[in-house]
């Protein structure tokens, strides 16, 4: 009636050592990568050659990592 609103998120993410979520968090990147002037536009892209490069090295990690219990945002 009073045209209110309710937030709900339809998507997050949590942090794989701790389980803690990160909604509300902004994402802090690991890796920084300014390309140059030029390159975007020749084609090359420093970002998705390193991106590619530390998913592959990831993935092939990945199954030897434990799962934790996930903490919501609301029981921190």
């Amino acid at each position: 009636m009073d045209a209110g609103a309710i937030r709900t998120p339809f998507r997050g993410w949590y942090l794989m050592g701790t389980g803690q979520d990160m909604e509300l968090n902004g994402a802090i990147p690991d890796v920084v990568i300014w390309p140059s002037p030029g390159e975007l536009p020749a084609g090359k892209d420093k970002q998705l050659d390193k991106a590619i490069a530390i998913l592959e090295r990831e993935v092939k990690g990945y199954n030897a990592v434990e799962e934790v219990e996930l903490i919501k945002a609301s029981e921190r």
